[in-house]
């Protein structure tokens, strides 16, 4: 077979192929240009009369016409156009009485001029014949004009206007259907280069390529930020003996070595400091703190014993490590009889001695209070439990503790286990039975003219603050207090003649609220004689509550008084905290 012949001459143009389905309907055009107008039509028929149109501004008054004679009555006219209104003409002449004519419309009512002079009453003249017919009288005011009338009916068709010119050109209307596909036509000679097309994917990645030559060095970088402090390294091995440094902080002291052999008596030196205190003993009776004694001289050094076996090493941290290294160099300077350093020593553990028995003295205070001044308590309740031989008396207590300035001296009263007891001002103790006779029965006791709201004191006649009674309240878990009614014909508690509690005393609570009968139950009657009326006698009430802050009272309110023969007074009692 031989090889492929060339390409051959283009063949003739193929026949016009089959039309193709009818498209879909395009969209509507824009509106063409408007045409030329068109000859105009012939005139319309009458159209109906329209409605009375708005009135128009009035025209200008045209002159006065000349008077003349009047003539005969004609056939009425069809009324003609309303014209303008004239100017007013001169005054004529009075006419003899014309007939009466029709009455016309009314006209529009006329602006109210000014009133005349009223003119004097004239005689009633007798009945004239009647007068001819007046002329027409002047046009009226044009009106106004009427409201739009309706639509009319349509006019008959104009003529055809002339063509209009070519409008533009419509958008394009949709696409039709694809038509069927033509016979295909010789082949074309080749296009021209297309432009290059857009850039693919990256391919994978190739072999890795042989290593180059190494490079020139770069030049020397920037100094980088510093490292992370690095790991404390393991000791290193003991170094030369350094010369002698300044005296460093005290370090901890060590673990106590084995006691080195009994050396030879030194001298009697003067008394030492009071040694560090031995194995607690059987629990004794507190006694009352003596004096701080003065700081005896110390003692003549004695000389060193032996050395005693050396303590076991631990892992130490990094500040131990170098305190440790100067502990080992002291060791060493002391087996070499350094005598000034063990003054140096001396002195300082002399002082730390007596800073850890300050220190423990002030722990046995807090941890075992006394009750004086110096050693205050928290409550009385806490002096009973580390002392529980005391006797009933008055110790001192700080209840905010701190410094022991503010302490109070109360009442201890270890019998009833351990309550702690306020007394009331002096004043409020004892009130003198009185009949209270400019008084109101049912004011609150604080409003009497000699009244005043109940005060608390410590045992040596001072206020007890706020602070410290708040914290006592903190501190316990049950108050009582007692309040005496001294009463004759009064009733304090129960009315045994009306068998009701209708005018029973009531309390103010510290903490402002009132306690009465019906609200209060922790409030008791210990012994009531005044609920029968019957001379002197007295009624004992005691609120013991859980409520602490009702405790103090601060108020009393009376009722059952103001008749000749009733009167009152009454005693309170010390307010006992527990708990």
């Amino acid at each position: 077979m031989g090889p492929n012949g060339g390409d051959g001459p283009p063949g003739q143009p193929g026949g016009l192929g089959q039309p193709g389905a009818v498209g879909d309907k395009g969209e509507a055009g824009e509106g063409g240009d408007p045409g030329s107008p068109g000859e105009s039509g012939p005139q319309g028929g009458k159209g109906d009369i329209g409605e009375k149109g708005e009135s128009g501004a009035s025209g200008a008054a045209g002159p006065p016409g000349k008077k003349g004679r009047p003539g005969e009555d004609g056939p009425k006219g069809n009324m003609g156009a309303i014209g303008f209104p004239g100017d007013p003409g001169p005054r004529g002449e009075a006419g003899t009485p014309g007939v009466d004519g029709i009455p016309g419309e009314k006209g529009d009512g006329g602006e109210s001029g000014n009133p005349g002079l009223p003119g004097p009453s004239g005689e009633p003249g007798p009945n004239g014949p009647p007068g001819r017919r007046g002329q027409l009288g002047p046009a009226g005011k044009e009106g106004r004009q009427g409201e739009k009338g309706g639509k009319g009916e349509r006019g008959t068709e104009g003529i055809v206007g002339k063509t209009g010119p070519v409008g533009a050109q419509g958008s394009p209307g949709k696409p039709g259907s694809e038509g069927m596909r033509g016979i295909p036509g010789p082949a074309g000679e080749p296009g021209l280069l297309g432009p290059p097309g857009q850039t693919g994917p990256p391919g994978p990645m190739g072999p890795g390529g042989l290593p180059g030559l190494k490079g020139d060095s770069g030049s020397k970088g920037d100094k980088g930020h510093g490292g992370l402090i690095g790991l404390i390294g393991p000791p290193g091995e003991m170094g030369e003996k350094g010369d002698r440094g300044p005296p460093g902080i005290q370090g901890v002291p060590g673990p106590k070595g084995d006691p080195g052999s009994v050396g030879p008596y030194g001298p009697n030196g003067p008394p030492g400091p009071n040694g560090l205190a031995g194995s607690l003993g059987q629990k004794g009776s507190k006694g009352a703190p003596g004096p701080i004694g003065m700081r005896g001289d110390p003692g003549q050094q004695g000389p060193p014993g032996p050395p005693g076996r050396p303590a076991q090493a631990v892992q130490p941290l990094p500040y131990e490590a170098y305190d440790t290294t100067r502990k080992r160099r002291r060791h060493s300077e002391s087996l070499q009889g350094d005598d000034a350093d063990i003054d140096y020593m001396a002195d300082g553990m002399e002082e730390i001695y007596a800073t850890l028995g300050s220190l423990k003295t002030e722990i046995e205070q807090m941890r075992w209070p006394a009750g004086t001044k110096e050693s205050p308590a928290r409550t009385c309740k806490e002096l009973q439990m580390c002392h529980p031989n005391y006797k009933d008396g008055e110790y001192w207590i700080d209840p905010n503790q701190g410094c022991n300035r503010d302490a109070i001296k109360v009442f201890c009263n270890f019998t009833s286990g351990g309550e702690t007891c306020l007394h009331p001002d002096k004043k409020f103790e004892s009130v003198k039975v009185a009949a209270w006779s400019k008084e109101t029965p049912g004011d609150w006791y604080s409003t009497f003219k000699r009244g005043k709201k109940f005060q608390y004191i410590d045992a040596d006649g001072n206020p007890v603050h706020v602070v410290q009674m708040t914290f006592l309240k903190l501190l316990s878990a049950v108050g009582r207090q007692n309040l005496t009614y001294n009463c004759q014909q009064s009733v304090a508690w129960y009315d045994m003649s009306k068998g009701n509690h209708e005018q029973s005393v009531k309390l103010r609570a510290d903490n402002e609220e009132v306690l009465s009968h019906s609200r209060t139950p922790q409030i008791q009657a210990l012994y009531d004689g005044c609920q029968l009326r019957k001379g002197a006698e007295r009624t004992v009430l005691e609120i013991n509550t859980y409520k602490v802050e009702h405790l103090p009272l601060r108020d009393v309110a009376v009722s059952d008084f103001g008749d000749s023969n009733q009167k009152f007074g009454f005693e309170l009692g010390p307010v006992c905290f527990n708990g």
